[in-house]
């Protein structure tokens, strides 16, 4: 899987291979070690021999994330490739046209965070999909208005199926399909 991560000012390209556990930063191998000390929120991370002490700061699946590292607070975000692709379409159309939120792989959508006819900013957190005993939270790329919600909470959905159409804010609902 592909994320774009963003720590203060630097941003950077992560890929984890699920199977064999090889992490890339921006193109480059990295030796990575990780182990739990507080359940989902404090790890000792040593990545190619320098040790981290990270803790998460910030409630989870707030943005910006907050994390302690080494003592000082960082900001950041983690997008999967996804999100980032629609955030870069909505950017480029000033979110002047429809964009599609797909499931960036298959899971069970825990939950919906919005109804349609929202109007939702860059970032707001839109849905919850468990994929492999996680839960992402999949976000608006762009401010905009949700004109369709294609699935419920508790489905199981594959991998790039449709579950939030946007679209600019002057936008209607859009009709359920056979009743229009």
């Amino acid at each position: 899987m592909r994320y774009e991560v963003v720590l203060g000012e630097r941003t950077m390209i992560v890929e984890l291979e699920a199977l064999g556990g090889l992490l890339t930063v921006d193109g480059r191998a990295v030796a990575v070690d990780i182990r739990e000390i507080r359940a989902e929120r404090a790890w000792h991370v040593l990545i190619d021999g320098s040790a981290h002490d990270v803790t998460v700061l910030s409630p989870p699946r707030q943005d910006p994330l907050r994390l302690q590292v080494g003592g000082v607070e960082v900001r950041g975000r983690v997008s999967d490739a996804r999100t980032v692709s629609a955030r870069l379409t909505a950017k480029a159309s000033g979110a002047h046209t429809r964009v599609e939120l797909r499931a960036p792989m298959p899971g069970l959508l825990k939950a919906l965070h919005v109804r349609e006819g929202d109007v939702v900013d860059e970032g707001t957190g839109m849905a919850t999909l468990e994929a492999m005993k996680m839960e992402n939270e999949l976000r608006s790329p762009a401010r905009a208005r949700v004109v369709r919600i294609a699935v419920r909470a508790g489905d199981k959905v594959e991998g790039g199926a449709l579950l939030v159409v946007l679209g600019p804010i002057g936008t209607a609902v859009e009709p359920e399909v056979g009743q229009e």
